[in-house]
């Protein structure tokens, strides 16, 4: 099955694999050289390093996007988050359309959307 991933920059990707797998549950997938493929549910990421091309929001002074992903457990995973110390962006709220989220960066500024279909 072909997947569709998302690919992130950042400054130390080694410390971001060891955050996101730390404060947000995902799991190794894979490496190669410096490439990391993070997965989490059926989706995955892939870390890099900074460089041909890439930037860090650190870097960069803003974000362009925002990753998606959707937990089994909203609340648990802010209560998580927050106590690993993630900084919250949006704090959690239920939406009109049947959904529970919050917002949350990691610590070179990516932006985080996880969310629960009520």
């Amino acid at each position: 099955m072909d997947r569709l991933y998302v690919r992130l920059a950042y400054e130390d990707e080694e410390a971001a694999a060891a955050w996101l797998i730390r404060v947000f549950g995902f799991h190794e997938h894979a490496r190669k050289g410096s490439l990391i493929w993070l997965e989490h549910s059926d989706g995955l990421v892939m870390l890099c390093r900074v460089g041909f091309g890439l930037q860090s929001p650190r870097q960069l002074g803003g974000v362009s996007h925002k990753i998606n992903v959707y937990v089994d457990d909203v609340d648990a995973h802010h209560a998580h988050a927050a106590s690993e110390g993630a900084v919250v962006l949006r704090p959690l709220e239920t939406t009109e359309y049947g959904e529970r989220r919050y917002e949350v960066k990691d610590p070179e500024g990516h932006w985080w959307h996880f969310t629960q279909r009520l």
